[in-house]
């Protein structure tokens, strides 16, 4: 006869041709029906609080593989973290982590280690308040079904941000408490230390997001800054009420220059006398003159000595103002929601 063997994921049996003709129905429901039914839709509820559980222990034909079932909840109050090891096999399971406590749940096939980068590895972490898909390539990687999404920030109009999310607050995390997280952000918004990443911090002055591109790489900040502007002045200027002061009454010297003259009198045919205070020519009727000349003066006004005047009254520019604009911080028209970084 053909001896029996068992299937590669399951461990279901595979009879060999004539074998246990007798006991056929009983090996259909115990070793194949029933397994079956729980791979497809059977929940296994741990209580672990810590540590680790090794699920991978039993092979076929010593029993039936303690990974069978399909759902594998955990339901304890984590007094630290808990590390579950699964079977190295080609296979899928949901993680449902229903625990409590500030601690991690981990998932990992024997020796598996966390994914460097973007290469997945064989340790995976199943968020606290999440159900995760699980996914063993039988070579010793798991991946979780949700791998695409770490990593990426969740937009919540909730009043608290879900499960599975961090509140990018700029924390500092340890790489080994956040493996998938890390994996997938690594120290691009910093780190402390060669064991810690930190978080991007969007909640210091709640601010914007912008896409990077250019100049501007993923994890710069920017600080708050208005575009070059000018504002328009308006009012009417004016010089305002100006006089200036009297300094007293003052004279200026004038130096004169006579050198004297004379003027001579032209007379024709007849003599030339004066009578009564008046000047005549004897023997004319025609009234004589005397030539045209200046007088020959100068004048010349002396210098009176340099002097001030002050100048007094109220200077004015008039009434003139910018009008006011704005509020206490620049910003577009907004909504206040929460962000979450899923993990």
């Amino acid at each position: 006869m053909v001896a029996d063997t068992y299937s590669a994921s399951l461990g279901l049996i595979l009879q060999g041709t004539g074998n246990n003709n007798n006991n056929w129905g009983l090996i259909l429901n115990s070793s194949m029906i029933a397994p079956t039914d729980r791979a497809i839709a059977g929940v296994a509820t741990h209580t672990d609080t810590g540590g680790s559980l090794d699920l991978s222990t039993v092979i076929p034909p010593a029993g039936l593989r303690l990974d069978v079932d399909h759902i594998q909840l955990f339901t304890a109050t984590l007094s630290s973290n808990l590390t579950v090891t699964v079977p190295n096999v080609s296979k899928t399971w949901r993680f449902w982590n229903r625990t409590s406590g500030a601690f991690n749940l981990y998932v990992k096939v024997p020796g598996g280690v966390a994914r460097s980068g973007s290469t997945p590895g064989g340790l995976v972490q199943i968020p606290q308040g999440c159900i995760i898909t699980v996914i063993g390539d039988g070579n010793g990687t798991l991946i979780r079904g949700d791998d695409r999404q770490i990593g990426d920030v969740q937009i919540s109009v909730k009043a608290a941000i879900g499960p599975g999310e961090l509140t990018p607050n700029g924390a500092s995390l340890l790489k080994a408490d956040y493996p998938d997280l890390h994996g997938k952000i690594s120290t691009t918004w910093g780190s402390v230390d060669s064991l810690h990443f930190t978080l991007p911090d969007f909640t210091a002055n709640n601010r914007f997001l912008r896409a990077a591109g250019g100049a501007l790489a993923v994890g710069t900040y920017q600080s708050n800054q208005n575009a070059a502007h000018t504002h328009s002045i308006t009012g009417t200027p004016a010089v305002g009420s100006l006089s200036t002061d009297s300094q007293g009454s003052h004279t200026h010297a004038a130096s004169v220059t006579d050198p004297g003259h004379i003027h001579n009198a032209a007379a024709s045919g007849g003599a030339l006398g004066i009578q009564g205070g008046g000047t005549y020519f004897g023997g004319l009727s025609t009234p004589a003159s005397t030539g045209a000349a200046t007088t020959g003066i100068s004048v010349t006004n002396a210098s009176a000595g340099a002097h001030t005047h002050t100048v007094t009254g109220t200077l004015s520019a008039g009434t003139l103002a910018t009008a006011s604009q704005g509020g206490t911080e620049a910003r577009p028209e907004s909504a206040a929601v929460l962000f979450g970084i899923r993990y």
